[in-house]
């Protein structure tokens, strides 16, 4: 055994025995009073000490990051059968939704999301980190929801009715020109929450947000543009909301497939008091183009909707009606407005199950056939 070690036992022995007061140095000091330890070994020894203590600090800072991690694993699957109507179209069962979720974080600042969809074909829907030091900053990269639209932004497994509204294909979901997207995109947002109320209750939140505007999963972008997202929610009262949104982009669609300009804004309103709900939204879209005397001209579609709903049953049975207009030729008609008249019950067996039923009588301008539907969903949630 070398002097040095022989030295940190001493010191190791003569810590532990003198008072917790005295540190290391002050035992260090008295050794070389002693003419134990000469001055060249005492300042070897405080070097190493000193690599030594750096090193715990190190693995305590480590240990405080992970036993702080916080890890939450979840998902949802929504059952759903369809009577339809419609000639040709027949009744069945679908697994609609199959999704899998994590999320957690790393720090009181860093955050994560993994969600998966296993229903028809595996597929990746969210797969973004944040980074939010403040209220007011948020930082996300990744693959997660576009901010634009109210219905859109709101989750799958939280709707009131089972179907989105019409517009919700203007918005990267269902028939959008870039195919249904589940409302997302790759890229980066910053975001946050501004003018803190006394009561802890932010009046506004933003979200800008930069994306390919080729929608999810894909490997690298088709064409040099970007699109812009942004949204401001304001919150006056804690029971109403006013948004509005709006997104430019130039995008590769069609077919065949070529560059395009997609430009969209929109304004809503959500009530959420007591027992009742109401919710409407108007989005309109420059998407596309067609041909006038030879003469090309940009394409413009919008629509709206309107909802109430009702809880009978406080937090159990709620009662919904809506109403869904769209019209995907605005200004250049052809007389193909398609509306919906949406009647529902919402079922909240517990936090985990809901049990949903809508008929929805379909209208269209020149449409003479009977489309109505009447769709049941059973969704259970883990």
């Amino acid at each position: 055994m070398n002097t040095k070690k022989i030295l940190l036992i001493l010191i190791a022995f003569f810590t532990i025995g003198i008072a917790n007061a005295q540190s290391s140095d002050d035992v260090l000091n008295l050794l070389i009073q002693k003419g134990l330890v000469k001055q060249n070994d005492a300042d070897s020894i405080r070097a190493d000490y000193a690599l030594k203590q750096q090193d715990i600090k190190e693995k305590q800072k480590l240990f405080n990051v992970l036993s702080s991690r916080n890890i939450n694993i979840g998902g949802y699957t929504q059952v759903r059968y369809q009577s339809l109507q419609e000639p040709g179209k027949p009744d069945g069962f679908d697994i609609r939704r199959a999704r899998f979720d994590i999320k957690g974080n790393f720090s009181p600042e860093w955050e994560y999301r993994l969600q998966t969809d296993f229903a028809v074909s595996p597929k990746i829907i969210d797969a973004y980190f944040a980074y939010k030091p403040y209220d007011y900053l948020k930082i996300t990269g990744g693959q997660f929801l576009i901010p634009n639209s109210l219905e859109s932004t709101t989750s799958d497994n939280t709707l009131e009715t089972i179907d989105r509204a019409q517009i919700s294909g203007l918005t990267g979901r269902n028939k959008d020109a870039i195919g249904d997207q589940n409302g997302r995109d790759i890229g980066l947002q910053v975001s946050g929450s501004l003018f803190k109320t006394e009561s802890n209750r932010f009046l506004l939140d933003y979200y800008i947000a930069y994306f390919n505007g080729q929608g999810i999963n894909i490997a690298a972008d088709k064409n040099e543009s970007k699109d812009i997202a942004a949204r401001v929610v304001a919150h006056p009262y804690e029971f109403l909301d006013f948004g509005i949104s709006y997104s430019n982009g130039f995008d590769s669609w069609g077919t065949p497939a070529k560059n395009q300009v997609q430009n969209r804004i929109g304004a809503d309103v959500s009530v959420n008091y007591n027992d009742f709900s109401f919710r409407a939204e108007y989005l309109q879209a420059q998407q596309g183009s067609y041909l006038v005397s030879g003469v090309t001209k940009d394409l413009v579609k919008d629509g709206w909707y309107a909802q109430v709903g009702y809880f009978v049953l406080p937090k159990k049975l709620q009662f919904v009606a809506k109403y869904d207009t769209f019209d995907p030729t605005k200004n250049n008609p052809k007389n193909d407005i398609t509306t919906f008249y949406t009647l529902g019950t919402n079922y909240h067996v517990n936090s985990f199950v809901k049990f949903q039923v809508n008929y929805k009588h379909k209208n269209e301008q020149r449409g003479t056939i009977n489309k109505d539907e009447i769709v049941a969903q059973l969704q259970l949630k883990f």
